[in-house]
């Protein structure tokens, strides 16, 4: 029975013949076992766009020096 003036969780739970989810919500309007936490939690900064656009930058950084490594062997061997 759910709490008067509660929002309840409403998302399809699989023991009930799909019936709707009985439990309180929270903040993004599901439960615990259905939505997660409300909050969003520190990430490790492999994600980040910052940390991207970096990768990206270092990755072109080594496209221009390994066609640079090339033209110098090749003006070596000639």
């Amino acid at each position: 029975m759910p709490i008067a003036g509660i929002k309840i969780c409403g998302a399809k739970c699989r023991t009930k013949e799909g019936a709707p989810c009985e439990q309180p919500g929270m903040k993004n309007g599901r439960c615990r076992m259905h939505g997660g936490v409300f909050f969003r939690r520190e990430t490790h900064g492999r994600t980040t766009l910052r940390a991207i656009k970096e990768r990206k930058e270092q990755r072109k950084l080594l496209r221009e020096m390994k066609a640079v490594n090339e033209k110098i062997e090749n003006s070596k061997s000639s």
